[in-house]
């Protein structure tokens, strides 16, 4: 069985789980894992997130402030047994395709332990973002881990948020295809 794992990184709320929950619903034999759903501040240890110590924020765009520990184990579980996993609704049974895992999240690139594993939506935050969190915190923390990624030279696929979401979907979903066909021809 040929495994596929796809990462899709980008300043928090600029559509990766949009993107991501549109993949999944087309491509065949794909699983999503979202970064979001290991925050800190969704268990029982709220102090575990850094605060901005000028502002006074949490800072949920930290590495410190995500469980990517735990995000790790699922990937490893997916890696072993990709069919344990619910799959998606093209899921197509054939133990010889191609499985294909996304990851999404704002600092995937810049959790070391996931680099091995690469191969190459609006939200409503409650409460809301504090006045000036966006450009004074996300902002700059997502140049700052972007040039990280840049500087280990990770090989992505930059999408132009100013673009129909359609057509950013409409990109990825080809590229993706494209390392499917790819895989499935490498097999023979």
């Amino acid at each position: 069985m040929k495994k596929l794992v796809i990462g899709i990184g980008g300043v928090s709320n600029g559509g990766k789980t949009t993107l991501s929950s549109k993949l999944e619903k087309v491509l065949p034999n794909c699983y999503t894992l979202h970064q979001d759903r290991y925050g800190k501040g969704n268990d029982k240890d709220p102090e575990d997130v850094p605060i901005d110590p000028h502002h006074g924020w949490m800072m949920w765009d930290d590495l410190m402030a995500l469980h990517n520990d735990v995000m790790m184990e699922d990937v490893d579980r997916w890696l072993e047994d990709p069919a344990a996993f619910s799959q998606s609704p093209t899921s197509t049974g054939d133990s010889t395709d191609v499985q294909v895992l996304l990851i999404e999240g704002f600092l995937i690139y810049n959790y070391k332990p996931l680099e091995k594993v690469f191969d190459a939506s609006s939200r409503t935050y409650i409460p809301p973002d504090p006045p000036g969190f966006f450009d004074g915190h996300v902002w700059p923390m997502y140049l700052k881990y972007k040039k990280e990624r840049d500087d280990h030279n990770i090989q992505t696929i930059d999408l132009d948020g100013t673009r129909p979401v359609e057509e950013n979907f409409e990109r990825v979903k080809t590229e993706i295809l494209d390392m499917i066909k790819h895989l499935k021809d490498s097999q023979m």
